[in-house]
């Protein structure tokens, strides 16, 4: 008798830890937008949602919560710069990570069996390339999503003030506007410095003309810069100059990429026009191989080559010397011209060398006169 009740008691057991009740489930995978500012994440649900959704470690704060119920959906949008949304920068490939942990919870206060914890990693990336990036938690493994977002476009150019064409030959001391731009589909997440600017002689010379922090170095070459008018843009005028006996001038900067927050700050520098004369150093090819960027990235930009002349010297530029030497070799001689008088010369040379050996045995043939 003992034993069938316990038996039945077993059996009542077993019915009734069956027959709990779950009251809710998740359909399908999540979905993922990754915003300028923020990371939106949708789900679907089975039945009315009672629940709530938040980051995880940040269940307690309200800005890290959402308790969107009453529908057979629910959702979550967390800030970049709230809730422990840690941002790394990627080397390899160059781009941006910026990772949350969420989770679904069909309870108001618990965790439950049919709850549901996601990773989401958003990567801000330069090329055309989509990177995964899975990890896990403790509660339970983390279903990985990477959305793709495009990083700036930067490029530099050297511009007419007035047309503002890009230019190719110029005289020394004529206007230039120096101008640096980046192209982005999302510009209100991005800050940019331009520094490091450096000129070359085409030779390998160079010399330094904007420091690391991004101001000037001698305001007769280029001054600090001024940003604007655009988010991502920055631009100064200045006059022509070059190096003694060289045609060629190059210019290259860096341009830092940081994300936003807030106001886009601009680099503090002195007035020069205040200040002494400094010397421009040149760049040390050291220096060149350890910098390291403070930023998300570092974008080298170079412009437009240009020749630049000097109209006290009147040198020509690169197209004038070597059309000048073409019409040169025109007028002198052509090819084909001096191919024939050299091989007319030549037959002739060796026809009186013939002649001179013919006759030469001739007369040593005939009988001498006694």
């Amino acid at each position: 008798m003992a034993s069938f009740c316990s038996l039945a008691l077993a059996a009542l057991l077993f019915m009734y830890s069956n027959a709990i009740p779950i009251p809710n489930g998740q359909i399908g995978k999540a979905e993922v937008e990754c915003g300028e500012d923020t990371i939106d994440v949708v789900f679907l649900t089975e039945d009315f949602f009672k629940g709530r959704v938040y980051v995880v470690g940040h269940s307690d704060d309200e800005h890290c919560v959402s308790r969107e119920v009453g529908r057979k959906t629910t959702s979550i949008s967390v800030r970049k710069d709230q809730c422990g949304v840690v941002t790394t920068r990627s080397t390899n490939p160059p781009g941006l990570f910026v990772n949350v942990k969420v989770m679904i919870s069909f309870h108001e206060e618990f965790i439950t069996k049919i709850d549901r914890g996601y990773e989401i990693s958003c990567f801000y990336m330069q090329a055309d390339k989509t990177v995964t990036y899975p990890l896990t938690v403790s509660m339970r493994s983390l279903e990985p999503f990477t959305e793709l977002a495009e990083m700036p476009r930067c490029r530099y150019e050297v511009v007419d003030p007035n047309t503002m064409e890009p230019l190719s030959v110029v005289s020394v001391g004529n206007k230039l506007l120096h101008k640096w731009i980046c192209d982005s589909t999302a510009p209100n997440l991005w800050c940019m410095t331009v520094h490091s600017c450096f000129v070359e002689d085409g030779s390998g010379t160079e010399f330094v003309i904007l420091n690391d922090d991004g101001c000037a170095i001698d305001r007769y070459l280029l001054d600090n810069l001024e940003y604007g008018p655009g988010d991502l843009m920055a631009q100064k005028e200045a006059h022509a100059f070059k190096f003694a006996d060289r045609v060629v001038v190059n210019f290259q900067c860096s341009i830092r990429l940081d994300i936003r927050d807030g106001e886009c700050p601009v680099p503090t520098c002195p007035d020069l026009s205040k200040q002494p004369r400094k010397k421009v150093s040149r760049r040390s090819p050291v220096a060149q191989l350890t910098a390291e960027s403070n930023g998300i990235a570092d974008i080298d930009v170079r412009a437009q080559q240009l020749d630049i002349l000097d109209p006290q010297i009147g040198m020509a530029s690169r197209e004038e010397l070597s059309r000048d030497a073409v019409f040169y070799a025109r007028d002198c001689v052509s090819r084909e011209l001096f191919v024939m008088f050299a091989s007319f010369t030549a037959t002739v040379i060796f026809v009186m060398f013939g002649m001179i050996v013919y006759l030469s045995r001739t007369s040593s043939s005939l009988p001498s006169k006694e």
